[in-house]
């Protein structure tokens, strides 16, 4: 029957560049595939878990690291379109390499920085969580107050903090003399994110 949809309705539209980029991806993966000595390939559906459970035989090809990088700029370009929700970003700290900032949404595990530098996202994490760790600043809950506000634009009163420290909510910070403390920086914000919003 003239093979026009049946009622009218328009076809789907098809996204050609979405397509062409599947297939890119595909040919991506083949090659690094063939590239660890892969004699025989797949579809990328079956080809990505194979490759999954192989990973340290693919770590010791050739290009791994080449293709490492192709595959994550890959992913990056695809990521917009198949990403039903938009992800909130954060810093999790500066490239080892470049010191530009890293940002990462929840669920990643691995990032290219700009500078082409491989990032392993839970271990930046940890290593910048260990850094604020071991800042502290001294000084009295109502400083304490103003630098919040300055650097992070957190509303925390004075009588808030002094309620955190008398409450043992800051345990790593300590008194100094004169109502000064030595604050860690780590717990102080972590805390201000949860009770402050910021300003409008």
């Amino acid at each position: 029957s003239g093979g026009k949809p049946q009622g009218g309705e328009a076809p789907s539209p098809v996204n050609m560049h979405a397509i062409d980029l599947l297939d890119k991806a595909e040919s991506l993966l083949q090659d690094a595939w063939y590239d660890a000595g892969a004699v025989w390939s797949d579809r990328w559906q079956r080809l990505i878990p194979r490759m999954q459970t192989r990973l340290a035989w693919l770590c010791k090809a050739t290009n791994a690291g080449r293709f490492l990088r192709q595959l994550v700029k890959m992913n990056r370009r695809i990521e917009p379109l198949v990403d039903r929700r938009p992800r909130t970003r954060r810093i999790i700290g500066v490239c080892p390499e470049c010191k530009r900032e890293i940002q990462a949404a929840k669920g990643e595990s691995l990032l290219l920085c700009k500078c082409g530098n491989p990032i392993n996202v839970a271990e930046l994490r940890e290593r910048s969580r260990d850094k604020a760790e071991a800042i502290h600043l001294t000084k009295t809950p109502a400083g304490m107050s103003q630098w919040l506000k300055d650097n992070y634009g957190y509303e925390v009163s004075r009588k808030q903090i002094s309620n955190w420290l008398n409450r043992g909510k800051l345990p790593s910070s300590k008194p100094v003399d004169d109502g000064y403390w030595e604050f860690n920086i780590r717990e102080i914000l972590a805390l201000a994110m949860g009770s402050s919003g910021r300003p409008a």
